[in-house]
């Protein structure tokens, strides 16, 4: 289900990809994303793949209100080195914005809370 369009909502330009507009991150949507995660995990342990991957999909599922019509993050082929390519950079466009929104954002060795997933 596509995220609701909101005020407060950013675009980012992934190069190679297109450009992605994500809602800004509140609390209720952190709960959401380890919610979509526990449903990828599907009850096993996850393997190391499945761990590096399964954030950036639950976190972007949650956080997607628009993206490009090519970018169907159900149907990406996983056998394709291109797909994680392309995960990886979105996921990062979205974090490197979402730093960016923080109070002191650049400032090294300062703590913002908890880490995101």
């Amino acid at each position: 289900m596509p995220r609701i369009a909101n005020t407060t909502d950013f675009t980012v330009p992934v190069e190679g990809v297109g450009s992605f507009t994500f809602g800004r991150r509140k609390m209720n949507d952190q709960i959401l994303i380890h919610q979509e995660l526990s449903a990828i995990y599907g009850g096993v342990h996850p393997t190391q793949w499945l761990e590096t991957v399964g954030p950036m999909i639950a976190t972007l599922k949650v956080m997607t209100v628009l993206a490009p019509k090519a970018w169907d993050i159900d149907e990406l082929d996983p056998l394709d080195d291109a797909t994680y390519i392309k995960l990886r950079r979105v996921f990062e466009a979205l974090r490197d914005q979402e730093n960016s929104f923080r109070a002191g954002a650049g400032v090294a060795g300062e703590g913002n809370g908890a880490p995101a997933v």
